[in-house]
């Protein structure tokens, strides 16, 4: 079984964790493809353009952007993120190196992609991308968000 390794990338000043696959295209296979956006009071937005599920971890592509006259930051990981994958099971974020609570300054956002290791498994329709489980959508220093991502059946 091949890993996949992790390293930073920064973008607009934020760094996240991002996948370098030493595992062959043919094992990676793209489980979405296309935009599943939401937004919560606080200010931030997420919108999720792929997951690809590889050898022994889920890839989620996506954008997080933070636009508030509030408060200066958020974090997206003050509680551990997770991908819901059905049947009870849920994939733990491996936190970015750089960025480990996800922070997101006021005018900003980040662009990359987000490990979770583990796969989702092959008869799911749907996996839920959660943030700061528990938090309301319009807390200032951590707010809770969930997408919804409707998958491939592989």
């Amino acid at each position: 079984m091949k890993p996949f390794f992790v390293r930073a990338v920064v973008a607009a000043g934020l760094a996240l964790a991002t996948v370098a696959p030493s595992v062959a295209e043919e094992a990676a296979r793209v489980v979405h493809q296309g935009s599943v956006q939401t937004s919560v009071p606080a200010g931030v937005t997420v919108i999720v353009k792929k997951i690809t599920v590889g050898e022994d971890a889920t890839v989620v592509s996506l954008v997080a952007s933070f636009d508030s006259r509030q408060t200066n930051r958020v974090n997206l990981n003050d509680v551990n993120a997770f991908l819901e994958i059905g049947n009870n099971q849920k994939l733990s974020l491996r936190q970015p190196e750089d960025n480990p609570y996800l922070i997101i300054q006021n005018g900003q956002s980040m662009d990359g992609e987000l490990v979770f290791p583990g796969r989702i498994p092959a008869d799911a329709g749907e996996v839920r991308l959660v943030f700061n489980d528990g938090n309301a959508g319009d807390d200032l220093n951590a707010p809770g968000l969930t997408l919804k991502i409707p998958v491939k059946a592989q």
